[in-house]
Parts: C-alpha cells; structure tokens; sequence
C-alpha cells in the first residue's frame, strides 16, 4: 500500500514516518510492505496525489488550509481516504470536509495508527482500481468499466474508445497496453487485437462480436468460442 504523510509540522511528519516504518515491519509477513512519501507543503502532494491509497493530512501553518487542500485533491480525481491528524486543529469540526475522511488524534499512538491501517487496507481490497495512460499532452485514468474497447492505431499508440463515447489515445505499443490491463478480469485480447470489456458484450455470434453501444468487432475462425467461454466465466465471477 501506498502512503503519502503531508504535515507543515515538521517534527510530526517525522514521527509519523518512523511510527509508518516500524507498522510496516510488523506487517512484512502478513499484509507487506508500507510504501510512504513525506511532504511538506501543498505544491508537492498537489503534482502526484494518484499514486497513493491514502493519505495522512495535517496543513495549517503559514496560510496552509488542510480542508481547501483535501478538497483541492478530490477536484484533481482523487477519491482515495484522507486522514485528518487533529493536533492544534480539529478537522472534525471543520465546514465542507471531503467525502471519505477519518481522523486521528495526534500525538499518534501506535494502536490508534495499526487500526487505521487495517481499515485502510480494507479500503484498498474493495476498491475498483484505476488504470493509467499517458500520451504526449496528458496522463489520465480510467476505471476498468469506463473502457469500452481498445485497438492499435499503429505501432506507438492505442485507440480507445470509452463507455460515454469519448475517444482517447494511449502512447503505448499493444504488448505493453496489455500488460498493462493484466490484472483486470473484465478484458479480453481478439487476434485482431482489439481489446474488449466483457462487461459491454451484449451479443456473440460466429464472426462478430456486438458491445453495449452497438460497435460490432469481427471475429477471426473460431474465436467466438473462445469469447463465449470467457464472457461466460466473467459473468459467473459477477454473480
């Protein structure tokens, strides 16, 4: 799991760093590693706040406003669990908190930390990830169902077509797109190499294959088999 700590207080930030090492240590064997960023000021966590499954939040010096920062973060897309560490401030008290906020009393006991950290990782398991592309202007994400289908435009790039008909394009050669997609059940490789959610399949026959908003993909000798098989097995995991 992936932790970013942002706290003006410089002293803090440190203890919750080695309170983080020692609660990764103790979880090695079980649920591993912790990784953790430490950052001092808004500017920083601002420019990579996707990469992380949480982050600890504590900002209220020198103008700082850990609330606008929050909020700053879920305007930039990222819904992951804010941890408000209510020292001089109580973040509980505060107007307009952003969605999936929990709270900490500092100074951090170990304990209070270690069940955060549960609850944290209960989040992640249960969460539907999001998957990241990049082409020469911009890096942007997707959750697995707002991928409708995927192709080569040619070697350096992949068109892609997303569930609210938007059209993207992916820097990325097939083989890496891929493998990029490796861990999410709901997509499926034609030799065509197009790239398909089960989940908008609506229709297989013998030489095509219909999607959800009525694009037809063709189908080589015998891949609709193959294509009924895994839509059949992917609707299973669903019930």
């Amino acid at each position: 799991m992936h932790l970013a700590i942002c706290d003006d207080h410089i002293a803090d930030r440190k203890q919750m760093e080695r309170l983080l090492d020692r609660e990764s240590d103790r979880r090695i064997p079980t649920s591993g590693v912790l990784y953790v960023d430490s950052y001092g000021s808004e500017q920083s966590i601002l420019a990579t706040p996707m990469i992380y499954d949480a982050i600890f939040m504590d900002m209220d010096q020198d103008g700082a406003d850990a609330i606008r920062i929050a909020n700053a973060l879920r305007d930039a897309g990222t819904s992951v669990p804010i941890v408000f560490c209510c020292g001089k401030t109580d973040y509980r008290k505060a107007a307009h908190l952003p969605q999936n906020a929990l709270f900490l009393d500092k100074p951090i006991q170990a304990a209070e930390l270690s069940s955060m950290i549960d609850r944290l990782l209960l989040f992640v398991s249960h969460r539907e990830r999001k998957l990241e592309f990049r082409n020469m202007t911009e890096t942007f994400y997707l959750r697995e169902k707002e991928l409708l289908y995927a192709r080569p435009q040619d070697t350096r790039h992949m068109y892609l077509r997303l569930s609210d008909g938007q059209e993207r394009v992916a820097e990325s050669s097939f083989t890496n797109f891929c493998a990029t997609l490796s861990d999410c059940s709901c997509f499926v490789s034609l030799s065509s190499k197009a790239i398909l959610n089960l989940h908008y399949v609506s229709e297989v026959s013998f030489f095509k294959a219909t999607l959800a908003d009525g694009t037809a993909i063709r189908l080589a000798f015998g891949e609709a088999g193959a294509l009924k098989k895994a839509l059949g097995k992917y609707q299973n995991q669903l019930a």
